[in-house]
């Protein structure tokens, strides 16, 4: 696993850069697609997520919308494809991307339209953590990550 600016990227993972997105290509065919480490910390504690199951998206397109103490937005799906389902870990508790924005964070199960790989601007995490070093310090940004208040972790929110 990569670390720039105390933000977290798993190797396994494809990104968008600019999307701030990461992708994981699941065994079935089926994609799973989140916001990475400096987007959750960007947005501050996530409160709400909606995403519409059975939505066909285009990529480019938006995905999930999410609403946090700094922002309300969407999150914007670099490939097209069916949303399939929306986390029932983060539909419970939409804080937990704060906690784990790759594990058990994650936001939508697609079926991607197309099987090709790699899709859009999707990255695999060597090319895509220059990238992210390179924007983490033009926008001086280090990730911080959200806790329950009975654990103890200096620097997190």
């Amino acid at each position: 696993m990569a670390r720039v600016m105390m933000c977290e990227f798993p190797d396994d993972l494809w990104y968008d850069v600019e999307l701030d997105v990461w992708v994981k290509r699941l065994e079935d065919n089926t994609v799973l697609l989140g916001m990475t480490d400096p987007a959750q910390t960007r947005a501050g504690k996530i409160l709400q997520i909606r995403a519409r199951v059975g939505k066909v998206v285009g990529a480019g397109k938006s995905v999930a919308t999410v609403e946090s103490g700094k922002w309300v937005g969407p999150i914007t799906s670099p490939l097209q494809g069916k949303v399939l389902r929306l986390n029932p870990a983060v539909a419970e508790d939409p804080n937990v991307i704060n906690r784990s924005p790759y594990e058990e964070g994650w936001i939508v199960q697609m079926e991607p339209s197309s099987q090709e790989w790699p899709q859009g601007n999707l990255l695999p995490a060597d090319q895509a953590v220059p990238l992210f070093e390179q924007k983490l310090r033009e926008e001086g940004l280090t990730c911080l990550r959200c806790i329950p208040s009975d654990e103890s972790n200096p620097g997190a929110v």
